[in-house]
């Protein structure tokens, strides 16, 4: 009986013989002449007449249906895998399959199953692959491939998916080694703008790995079919990943080397071998290539599945959306109930029109430009996203709109420019509209605002201080006034709200749009003048210590009301059982009381997710204040001297930076300048959070009417609800008056919402948005993912220090536990999470900026911390042990029990 086939040889191989999809696709590659490693198959025929036949007498099963349906399924799969594992292969097999393997050879075993690309399931990725395999090896991992196939992980997607065949086992392919001086990824059509007249090739020194892992980006081409270079990104490499054949390991090498991957000559092989590759397969194609001694071998092609289309959309040109999560997920993270999301979109609206407003825009273009304000928000999936298109769109009304392009991109926390987009069509369009006095008009006036907005740098302290004080004269004591108010009242007070606040917001908007600027500058500046370092150098000179900077206040009380509690361990012992009896919070500690009074007082509208309206306040749940307050109190005394060396260094860079004073000037003046906005901000975005208290103050009082009018069962369920239905009701504009019916069906949503994997940080979608609406992801234009197999991420520094320990993954600090010294990973954070700040050792963040909260705060108080790492909730695990550096954004993940036995 034959099990082997050596495809090269066609011995014995037929076509009707299931060796599975990779393994026929290697198969077609090879015959049509292209240059691939050598590899054998093993065919799934040995398992299916040798050890399934086992498996049935020994345990009477017969297809998968038996095993996912058993009660005593885990113990089932166990006794399998035992069976598997205590083989010993047949004579006959071992010498067929000696007879390809070669002593001196390396290998690569991978899985081919026949079920992976079938058109409604997919099992790709989800079988082992085993690299580097010596000849004594490959049975040992022959049988791990098949054990894989009755992991708990595929089990649970066989009943999920309703897969109840004959058991079987994937083909597996055993194929040489290419130890690559260059390698990378291709594909024939570009996935992020879905051209399939352009080819996209990322290339690295050395292994592949790399960039498959997202240690190194590597150069970028991106080339017609025509062999035209339409752009290329030569990147300075800084990692290489080699095979040590001395130590059987894949060692990672620290290079500093910014030539070319590729030479005239490679790239030009490779790109006609995508072209002809994507010519076979009729399709586009994600290609693996590698050159080593000069030859190109292509190591695996696939379907590009971005390109797959399905037929129950309208996927035409019309409504292409691009979502992006940027920073808007540090104000809105996790699921958002209707009445935030309404509040919210009406405010963006406001906002973004004054800010045209301010800057010479003409009446005119702002009617033009109502479709691009009314949608800088959209919610899928229960889950707020900024429509990017638009947002660029509104960019372009600002003078200088490419180089403020760059300055925003920091500022969201965008991390991939976009590219493809006609976004000056609907300014173009505008423009046609006006004669040419209107257009004169509107010139006259963005020289205005330009002017205007140069003076703000001056006054635009004095303005905040001013737009501060009315929002203190209109938000005063308005708690007490809200509770007395009928519907009527509460509806003038909410229009207030928009008319004397909202829409009076020009004071933030224009210090935003000088932070933008200025911290752009600062960076810009600090990456020309200093080639080693930036970044870091940057973190350290943009801090101002925590100097009047309103979000690390509440940070300071808490440490004081901490030390309060250190001193006094009854006082201590009283506040852990307030925590453990969730009893009144106030203490017989005058002192303490008095100081925790005066916090709320300040800060008690403040909440996790606090510009959600749903979010319960710290006055509504202050046990969470408590709790990070106890907690702190047990971290042990550090004699920090952060503001002071922090000074100092600051001092020593500008000392050492070996400029001319014209430049290091340059630099200073841009330095103060951010820190300056930074710090106003940080004031103004406090204001924010009063202003969006007094909405939820309204809406919760609201709620009590409806509920007390029998119209609704609950007085917070008025979240499930839009500003519309609540004011349509009182105005009697609304349509639909069931509105317990209404809630009870967004109830049910969100329940799915809340179950469905979040969509991608950054996405396309075309056509309508319904239930099952078609996306395409754009994580990353540079098509480089991180693989939860190996052990080095990366991120933006933000704030340096070397940490190194076990780490806890957060997604909400009021539902998870935080405790002194944890290095905790979370999605994003937001303004309230200062209550957290001093309790952690580290901060590695998924999503953000460097102007991002969390890069802000723990750049004030002194934590190593990262952001911008991708995936970094998937990628490491709760009890993962890491080291990272804050300096550089890497992070390393290290097997304790690897590193036991070194």
């Amino acid at each position: 009986m034959k099990y082997i086939y050596d495809i090269s040889e066609n011995n014995g191989y037929k076509e009707n013989i299931k060796i599975g999809k990779k393994a026929q696709n290697l198969n077609d590659l090879l015959k049509n002449g292209f240059n691939v490693p050598y590899f054998f198959v093993i065919s799934n025929e040995y398992f299916e007449k040798i050890i399934f036949s086992k498996i049935n007498k020994s345990l009477n099963i017969y297809d998968w249906n038996d095993v996912i349906n058993n009660n005593n399924s885990k113990n089932l799969l166990q006794k399998i895998k035992d069976i598997i594992e205590d083989h010993t292969f047949e004579n006959e097999f071992l010498k067929e399959l000696y007879s390809y393997l070669k002593n001196d050879e390396y290998y690569a075993v991978r899985s081919s199953s026949i079920e992976e690309d079938s058109d409604s399931f997919s099992f790709a990725g989800q079988f082992e692959t085993f690299l580097y395999i010596k000849k004594e090896e490959v049975l040992q991992n022959i049988k791990k491939i098949w054990i894989s196939s009755f992991s708990d992980h595929i089990m649970k997607y066989r009943k999920e998916q309703k897969i109840n065949n004959k058991i079987n086992v994937p083909a597996i392919i055993v194929q040489k080694m290419v130890n690559s001086k260059k390698s990378g990824i291709a594909f024939s059509a570009n996935p992020v703008n879905q051209n399939k007249n352009e080819i996209v090739i990322s290339a690295t020194f050395g292994l592949g790995n790399s960039l498959v892992d997202g240690i190194e980006s590597g150069d970028l081409f991106v080339l017609d079919k025509n062999f035209k270079i339409l752009s290329k990104k030569i990147k300075e490499k800084t990692v290489k990943q080699n095979f040590d054949y001395d130590k059987k390991t894949i060692k990672l090498e620290e290079i500093n080397d910014s030539s070319e991957v590729l030479n005239e000559n490679e790239l030009k092989k490779l790109t006609e071998n995508i072209i002809n590759i994507e010519k076979l397969y009729s399709l586009p194609q994600d290609i693996e290539w590698a050159y080593e001694n000069n030859s190109l071998y292509i190591l695996q092609s696939r379907p590009i599945t971005t390109f797959k289309t399905n037929n129950n959309q309208i996927l035409n040109d019309s409504n292409t959306i691009i979502w992006d999560n940027g920073n808007v997920i540090e104000s809105f993270p996790e699921i958002t109930l209707p009445l935030t999301f309404s509040f919210a979109k009406n405010a963006y609206t406001e906002v973004y029109k004054q800010f045209a407003e301010i800057i010479g825009v003409s009446k005119k273009i702002i009617n033009y430009y109502n479709p691009v304000f009314d949608n800088m928000l959209g919610i899928l999936n229960g889950r707020i996203y900024n429509n990017l298109i638009n947002w660029y769109k509104m960019l372009l009304l600002v003078p200088n709109a490419k180089k403020n392009n760059t300055f925003m991109e920091q500022m969201l926390g965008v991390t991939d420019e976009l590219k493809g987009i006609n976004f000056e069509e609907n300014l173009t369009d505008a423009y046609k509209n006006m004669n040419s006095f209107e257009k004169f008009l509107s010139f006259t006036k963005k020289i205005k605002a330009g002017f205007f907005l140069f003076l703000n740098m001056f006054f635009i302290n004095y303005r905040a201080k001013k737009f501060c004080q009315m929002i203190e004269e209109n938000t005063k004591n308005n708690e007490e006034k809200i509770a007395k108010m009928n519907i009527s009242e509460l509806k003038n007070y909410y229009d207030l709200l928009e008319n004397k606040l909202l829409k009076k917001w020009n004071v933030s908007i224009s210090n935003d749009f000088l932070v933008m600027v200025w911290f752009g500058i600062s960076k810009k500046l600090t990456d020309k003048f200093i080639k080693t370092n930036a970044d870091e150098i940057h973190n350290i000179l943009i801090s101002q210590k925590g100097k009047d900077i309103i979000s690390v206040e509440p940070a300071k009380y808490i440490e004081k009301l901490s030390f309060l509690l250190k001193k006094d361990t009854t006082l201590q012992e009283e506040v852990k059982n307030i925590i453990t009896e969730k009893k009144d919070i106030f203490t017989k500690n005058s002192k303490f009381n008095e100081l925790l009074n005066e916090y709320l007082d300040k800060f008690g509208n403040r909440a996790i997710y606090e510009l959600k309206l749903e979010s319960l306040t710290l006055k509504e749940n202050p046990i969470f204040l408590l709790e990070m307050i106890y907690s702190l109190s047990l971290k042990n005394n550090e004699n920090s001297k952060e503001e002071t060396d922090i000074s100092t260094e600051q001092k020593n860079i500008y000392k050492n930076i070996k400029i001319n004073i014209f430049k290091k000037f340059l630099l200073k003046i841009s330095i103060f300048y951010a820190q300056k906005f930074i710090k106003i901000r940080e004031k103004l975005r406090f204001q924010r959070t009063i202003v969006f208290a007094l909405a939820k103050n309204i809406f919760k009082q609201i709620g009590i009417y409806l509920k007390n009018s029998n119209i609704i069962n609950n007085e917070r369920d008025i979240f499930y609800m839009t500003t519309n239905e609540i004011f349509g009701l009182i105005n009697a504009s609304i349509i639909d008056t069931n509105i317990k019916k209404i809630i009870e069906i967004r109830k049910k949503n969100y329940d799915i919402y809340k179950q469905l994997t979040p969509l991608p940080n950054r996405f396309l979608t075309k056509g309508f948005i319904g239930e099952n609406f078609f996306f395409q992801d754009l994580t990353s234009s540079e098509i480089i993912q991180h693989d939860e197999k190996k052990n080095l991420l990366r991120g933006t520094p933000c704030s340096k220090g070397i940490v190194r320990g076990f780490i806890k993954v957060i997604a909400n600090p009021a539902n998870e536990k935080i405790e002194k010294d944890d290095i905790v990973v979370t999605k994003s954070t937001d303004p309230s999470w200062v209550m957290v700040f001093p309790l952690l050792k580290g901060l590695i963040v998924e999503v953000g900026s460097l102007l991002s909260h969390s890069a802000i705060i723990s750049r004030e108080l002194g934590i190593p911390s990262i952001v911008g790492v991708s995936n970094a909730t998937q990628l490491l695990k709760t009890g993962d042990y890491i080291e990272f550096d804050g300096s550089t954004g890497i992070i390393h993940k290290i097997d304790l029990k690897k590193t036991s036995k070194e």
